[in-house]
């Protein structure tokens, strides 16, 4: 049963590195310049809000993994929305 736990929570954690491995790219290459393709806004405003959705249902459930994938993904969307708006 232990065991089971264990590989439950490290097959989260490597979701959460797989999923942010897959936005990070694209909003550093904003940042830093390489790119000048922005996502469309709307996109980023229902990500955004999904992910501050998910943030107060963790937050709610004390669920650890998901308070910091949550976190991680809306500041990053926060940082895009900025680019986006104040560009």
């Amino acid at each position: 049963m232990m065991n089971e736990k264990k590989i439950s929570e490290i097959c989260g954690y490597v979701g959460m590195v797989l999923i942010h491995s897959a936005t990070l790219p694209p909003t550093l290459k904003v940042i830093l310049g390489y790119a000048t393709n922005l996502p469309p806004i709307e996109m980023i405003l229902l990500v955004w809000t999904g992910l501050f959705l998910f943030l107060i249902r963790a937050i709610s459930n004390n669920d650890k993994l998901y308070i910091l994938s949550n976190s991680i993904g809306f500041f990053f969307n926060s940082v895009l929305l900025a680019l986006i708006v104040f560009k």
